[in-house]
């Protein structure tokens, strides 16, 4: 079952902006020209294009469709519609029951999955070359053919309905929800990707079968298919993708315009009796788009000495927290998110973090480890791309997010290029707390929300 859509720490930071590199150490501008030639397209006959990656990943093949079009286009009176809807294709199709599929899943090794996301969803599967095939039909006939059956979907919403109980009675659950909800409050974000205390209620069979109905849009579908694929696979591949989804009419679509975030409010505080002596806060900023690669790496790499400061200092040095990180919430735009796990020090906490924050060092302590913190960078985002799931996440998010299913094999020579100067100049814009410290003197605007017992936990 889905959990609650956001990504805080280090890592989350990180893989908002994908890279891949052969190795942290052995990266080159030619990494593009080593790797480009591993893609191919072909296009269905309605237009639905389906992009190949040639991988050496074994006999693993996994294969995606994506879905444009992402949470705007769910009111947010009905948020998480469309993730119930992809659940549902999982649960049996004409063909094959659900008991089938659970019995050819144990039995082969392979898997289904689906996710909602704030511009686009994924459905799509993970299976050996020997099963591909089989799997290539379940798929596509759970895609073309589902049951939507009434036990099925009250067995799925209840599931659903425990999960959002969950983050109610569980601090960092309510905290993420909370925090979503203050953030994206008249945006196009507004919509959650999954089902929230207020929409259980309005997501029904008749609901999903209906919006089920829209996703059957040639112009919102493309496939992504990853694995040791020859020509003659390839060629069959297409054919099978063609046999079955070919004749997908193309309807309207366009994809929905989002404006930028702004920050505005005051700190938003949630009492919850479970947190017991402890304080949970997120503090949320505007940070560069995805697609504006030239701010978003210099601000991922000061984004790392902050994570490293934060640790040092409010852990380390005042044992006033378990954690503190920073990280990201949102889709092609986001948010900056500054995480506090487990406060155990209410009194000067506050301070602390922006005591930490405005410890960033000059020009010439950026350069001095800057090197450090570019291989920390590439080896670590590269690390989810050791597989071929990692590797079709990686050209989902290009494709989606910059139109071209390669962006990806930029990134480390994106990385490499940053000076000092620019990471300097995007902790001053971005992240720094104090006027002394902050680009012409005003610090970027930061909104807290925190949940704690009792109210000690206090943030301005």
């Amino acid at each position: 079952m889905k959990k609650i859509y956001i990504a805080v720490g280090l890592l989350g930071l990180l893989f908002a902006l994908t890279a891949c590199a052969s190795n942290a150490g052995a990266v080159s501008a030619s990494y593009y020209d080593a790797n480009v030639a591993d893609f191919s397209t072909e296009t269905l006959s309605n237009g639905i294009p389906v992009v190949f990656k040639k991988n050496g990943s074994g006999k693993i093949y996994v294969v995606r469709m994506i879905i444009s079009g992402g949470t705007p286009l769910v009111p947010p009176e009905k948020s998480g519609l469309e993730d119930v809807t992809l659940e549902m294709l999982q649960y049996g199709s004409e063909r094959y029951s659900y008991a089938d599929i659970q019995r050819l899943k144990y039995e082969q090794s392979w898997s289904l999955s689906a996710s909602a996301g704030y511009d686009y969803a994924v459905y799509g599967f993970r299976c050996i070359e020997k099963y591909l095939d089989g799997v290539l039909d379940i798929f596509a006939d759970s895609i073309l053919h589902p049951l939507f059956g009434a036990d099925d979907f009250a067995k799925v919403m209840t599931e659903y309905a425990e999960d959002v109980q969950r983050t109610q009675t569980d601090p960092s659950g309510l905290l993420a929800v909370t925090m979503r909800k203050a953030a994206f409050l008249q945006h196009p974000y507004a919509s959650s990707p999954s089902p929230v205390q207020a929409s259980l209620a309005a997501i029904t069979l008749d609901e999903v079968k209906r919006h089920y109905q829209t996703l059957l849009n040639a112009k919102r579908l493309s496939f992504v298919i990853v694995g040791d694929v020859s020509a003659s696979e390839q060629k069959k591949i297409t054919q099978k993708l063609e046999a079955a989804f070919g004749t997908i009419p193309a309807g309207d679509f366009t994809k929905p315009e989002i404006p930028a975030l702004t920050v505005s409010g005051k700190t938003v505080y949630e009492r919850l009796e479970q947190a017991g002596d402890s304080g949970y806060a997120f503090g949320y900023y505007v940070c560069p788009d995805r697609g504006d690669s030239a701010a978003y790496v210099p601000y991922a790499l000061a984004s790392m000495f902050i994570e490293d400061a934060l640790f040092a200092q409010v852990r380390e040095k005042y044992g006033a927290v378990y954690s503190a990180g920073n990280g990201v919430i949102g889709g092609k735009k986001m948010f900056g998110v500054i995480s506090v796990y487990r406060a155990s020090k209410p009194e000067n906490l506050q301070q602390y973090i922006y005591d930490a924050i405005d410890s960033f060092p000059d020009e010439a302590g950026v350069a001095e480890k800057l090197d450090q913190y570019k291989n920390k960078y590439i080896t670590t985002v590269f690390s989810s791309a050791q597989d071929a799931a990692g590797v079709a996440g990686n050209i989902v998010n290009s494709l989606q997010h910059y139109g071209d299913p390669t962006a990806y094999l930029h990134r480390t020579e994106q990385i490499q290029a940053v000076t000092a100067a620019q990471v300097l100049h995007a902790y001053q814009k971005y992240l720094a707390r104090s006027a002394e410290r902050a680009l012409d003197g005003k610090p970027n605007p930061m909104r807290w929300v925190v949940v704690d017992k009792d109210g000690r936990y206090r943030f301005d």
